[in-house]
């Protein structure tokens, strides 16, 4: 394109005849910058270390395109300063209008990091192939760009992000699974079966919590037909739930879970054989953000009766377990001051003895940032920790023969004593920004820590003689990079995700040993005495894979949900449990049987 257009003619007195030339616009800068803005968005995604480096190039690619344009619309477009004008007037108004009308769910990060990019680069492509056309059809190209994509903007809701930081959308006039649950509840009667005492009341459960007895995603004891191909899990049931991100406890012929209704944060008893309600039991409450949605995400803990579950807004509740009538609350914001994390308290409530141990988080550093409470009770029996923010869970287990509790924050990892809350070691692995989500594995006397961003795993070695107690890092590797998906141990290796692609890894040294096998950010589930690992993928997809180092060996795979997936699974009787944020499904295992 020539930067002048063609000299007017003359008249005879050499005055010319229209007016002055002006110059062409300059769109090959917009253009560049264009390609340049498709190139963040979608290659760190493809070739990135972690998610976490692909959302930050996303959010600073974002600032440097908004940035580049706003230059070049500036300085560098040679548009005449009236048109210039009224394109910022134009931008600024749409903008505007984005901000303040479109559904709520569309906050500033997501118009910023999300919208704004792809619009610069869908200008960047009018541009390129409206230039044979002219400026004028160019100018009326970009208008309707920005139009349109305020017009997308007003027209949808944000139903969240998945692991990749890649948002989904829906038209904003159609309910939410949550919406539909609720008019369907409030147009009908519901039934509650007839609870179990007896079970409800047991003193112990096969799958008491968060990631079962020991908190490692291992399910010990049993075995069932691995040929799905031939002896296909049979589907018993499926309902929806609400919103949340909360797995199941098992109690006898029980199950609970949390879930988001409305304005009520609930925990939820049903009967495993039907699926159907027993009990509910709620509190007035609403945790919710745009990228991971609303609803807990937390799981209830079962203990002597009782039900103990922490709530994303910072709720502590004891439940008990035969009715869902309430034994006592509390609420961390009030009893340390804990200010609610971006992604909610997350914290799945730890019973060691007679205490009920959660993590709140230290904002001003005075060594509160774990809480026990009093399992009978609910008084405040001590409080200790470092770390203003954590979304794993205190974990149990015993190293150097001490009964201590594991949990990991953003400035680290310590041991404390169950008792007391002392701290007995400590390991500072400050990585910012310092979200720890994963829980640890425990193998002998070592830790295994996982950052919870795709940023590696450390082996502690923990030892204690008469003087002290020490906390030495055997090795850090990158070959294993959980980001909020839990890993587990057999035979010597480890079997998780090294951000989105199962990874197996030697435990020992921290070397890869295959990779293979992309099931986005999933969980994973072993059976011990089976060899195999349930994978559920992020994308509702569950797969069989053995647990095997001689490589990625998938048995079968078939879809279970539609919407993301992001909670972990739970087999218990025969029967494997599994659900997402909009409903649960329970599937019966062939040939189940005990093998201890």
């Amino acid at each position: 394109m020539s930067d002048t257009v063609s000299n007017p003619p003359k008249n005879d007195n050499s005055q010319p005849l229209d007016p002055a030339p002006i110059a062409n616009p300059r769109l090959w800068p917009l253009i560049a910058i264009a390609l340049l803005q498709l190139a963040v968005l979608t290659i760190p995604g493809r070739i990135a270390p972690s998610t976490m480096f692909h959302f930050m190039s996303m959010m600073w690619g974002a600032i440097a395109g908004l940035a580049l344009t706003s230059l070049w619309l500036v300085a560098f477009c040679r548009l005449p300063w009236r048109e210039r004008l009224a394109a910022i007037a134009l931008t600024v108004a749409l903008a505007l209008c984005a901000i303040f009308f479109s559904d709520a769910s569309l906050n500033a990060m997501v118009l910023g990091v999300v919208i704004t990019p792809w619009t610069i680069v869908a200008c960047g492509a009018v541009a390129l192939v409206s230039i044979p056309l002219g400026w004028s059809v160019q100018r009326a190209a970009l208008v309707s760009v920005m139009v349109l994509a305020t017009i997308f903007v007003l027209s949808v809701k944000m139903d969240g992000v998945r692991g990749t930081i890649t948002a989904e959308f829906s038209p904003r006039w159609t309910p939410t699974n949550e919406q539909q649950l609720l008019a369907e509840l409030k147009d009908k009667h519901v039934e509650h079966a007839a609870p179990d005492s007896a079970s409800l009341a047991a003193q112990t459960s096969v799958w008491p919590g968060f990631r079962g007895p020991q908190r490692d995603g291992v399910l010990r004891g049993v075995s069932f037909a691995t040929d799905w191909d031939l002896q296909p899990p049979k589907e018993l049931w499926r309902h929806k739930l609400g919103p949340g991100w909360s797995s199941f406890c098992v109690i006898g012929q029980q199950i609970v879970t949390q879930e988001q209704r409305g304005d009520e944060e609930m925990v939820t008893c049903y009967d495993a054989n039907s699926g159907e309600p027993v009990w509910e039991y709620g509190i007035e409450t609403r945790f919710e953000e745009s990228l991971a949605g609303p609803g807990p995400r937390a799981t209830p803990t079962f203990h002597a009766g009782k039900v103990y579950a922490g709530g994303g807004s910072g709720f502590v509740s004891c439940i008990n377990a035969a009715d869902g009538t309430e034994v006592w609350k509390r609420d961390l914001t009030k009893d340390l001051k804990a200010k609610t994390p971006e992604w909610g308290f997350a914290a799945s409530p730890l019973v060691a003895g007679n205490a009920v141990i959660v993590f709140a988080g230290d904002q001003n550093d005075t060594g509160k940032a774990v809480v026990a409470y009093d399992a009978e009770t609910g008084d405040v029996k001590w409080t200790s920790g470092r770390g203003k923010h954590s979304y794993s869970s205190p974990h149990l287990t015993n190293l150097a023969g001490v009964d201590q509790v594991i949990m990991i924050s953003d400035w680290g990892v310590q041991g404390l004593a169950v008792e007391s809350g002392e701290v007995l070691w400590e390991n500072e692995w400050n990585i910012e920004p310092g979200n720890r989500v994963v829980q640890p594995q425990i193998v002998a006397d070592s830790v295994y820590v996982g950052t919870g961003l795709g940023m590696g795993t450390r082996k502690l070695d923990i030892a204690h003689d008469a003087e002290k107690w020490s906390a030495t890092e055997e090795w850090t590797s990158r070959d294993l990079k959980p980001y909020f998906n839990d890993f587990v141990q057999y035979d010597g290796h480890f079997y998780g995700f090294d951000d989105r692609i199962f990874t197996c890894v030697d435990a020992a040294t921290g070397d890869r040993v295959w990779k293979g096998g992309r099931y986005g950010h999933g969980q994973t589930l072993l059976v011990e005495d089976a060899g195999v690992l349930i994978v559920v993928g992020e994308d509702g997809e569950m797969a069989l894979v053995k647990a095997t180092p001689e490589g990625h060996e998938e048995i079968t795979k078939f879809r279970v949900f539609e919407g993301k997936t992001w909670n972990h699974p739970v087999i218990a009787d025969g029967k494997l449990f599994l659900r997402n944020g909009e409903e649960m499904v329970c599937y019966e295992l062939r040939d189940w049987q005990e093998t201890k």
